[in-house]
C-alpha cells in the first residue's frame, strides 16, 4: 500500500531530524576518538622523549659532550625498535647537527617532539627529536569510522522504518476513528471494518445531543409562535 501524502507530510521531517541526528552524533564521536589519540600518544611520546632525556643527560653531567656520548645510539635504536611507528629519532649537538639518528627518512605527515639537552649547569647543549608516523592513527580511526558509520545507516533505516510504520499506524486510526464518527453520525456512509467504540460512542452522543437541542428548539420556536397568535386575538 503506498503511502498517503499525509503520511509522508508526517514521516519526512522525523526521518531528516533522525538522519541528522544520526550523522552529528557519528561526527561528534569520531571527533572525540581522534583527539583522544592524539592526546594519549603525544603523552606517550612525551614519556618516550624524556626517558631518553633522562639517560643521555646522566653522560653530559659528567662532563661529556653531545658526541661523547657512548650510549646514545644504543639508546635511540632500542626505543626505535619498540615503536613500529617511530620514524626516526635525532641526538642533536650544541649546534643543531645530527650527532646520532637512528630510523629512516621523516615522512610527510610525521609528528616530530623535541626536548633540549641540558648538562647539570642548566646550559643548553643539544635537543632530541623524536618522529612519529601517524599512519597507524590515521587507520585506526579510518576503520572506526567506518563502522560507525554503517552503524549510523543501520540506525537510521531502523529510524526511518519504525516512523513509516507508526505513521501509517496512526493515520490508519485517525481515519478509522473519523470513519466511525461519520457512520454513527451519518447511517448512510460506509462502514468501518474495525469501528473504533470510543469513537462511535461520543458521536452517538453528539447525534443525541444535538437532536435533543434541536428538538428543544423547535417547542421553543412553537411556544413562541403560540404566545404570538394568542396575542394578535386579544
Amino acid at each position: 500500500m503506498a503511502m498517503s501524502r499525509l503520511s509522508v507530510t508526517i514521516t519526512a521531517p522525523i526521518v531528516l531530524i533522525s538522519a541528522l541526528a544520526i550523522g552529528l552524533t557519528v561526527f561528534l564521536n569520531v571527533g572525540k576518538l581522534d583527539r583522544t589519540l592524539g592526546e594519549l600518544e603525544d603523552s606517550r611520546l612525551r614519556f618516550t622523549i624524556n626517558v631518553l632525556r633522562q639517560n643521555l643527560e646522566t653522560g653530559l653531567d659528567l662532563g661529556l659532550p653531545v658526541r661523547g656520548l657512548g650510549n646514545a645510539q644504543a639508546a635511540i635504536d632500542f626505543e626505535t625498535r619498540q615503536d613500529p611507528d617511530i620514524v626516526a629519532i635525532i641526538v642533536k649537538d650544541e649546534r643543531g647537527r645530527p650527532a646520532f639518528t637512528t630510523g629512516r627518512p621523516a615522512e610527510r605527515n610525521s609528528v616530530t617532539v623535541s626536548t633540549p639537552l641540558s648538562n647539570n649547569l642548566g646550559v643548553t647543549v643539544g635537543a632530541i627529536e623524536l618522529h612519529y608516523s601517524r599512519r597507524g592513527h590515521d587507520q585506526f580511526v579510518a576503520g572506526i569510522s567506518r563502522q560507525l558509520l554503517l552503524a549510523g545507516l543501520a540506525a537510521t533505516a531502523l529510524s526511518t522504518l519504525l516512523a513509516v510504520l507508526g505513521t501509517r499506524l496512526w493515520v490508519l486510526r485517525i481515519r478509522r476513528t473519523l470513519g466511525s464518527m461519520e457512520h454513527a453520525l451519518d447511517a448512510s456512509s460506509p462502514p468501518v471494518a474495525r469501528p473504533d467504540r470510543h469513537a462511535t460512542a461520543l458521536a452517538e452522543l453528539a447525534a443525541h445531543s444535538a437532536g435533543q437541542a434541536l428538538r428543544e428548539l423547535e417547542q421553543a420556536q412553537r411556544a413562541i409562535t403560540s404566545k404570538d397568535v394568542a396575542g394578535e386575538k386579544l
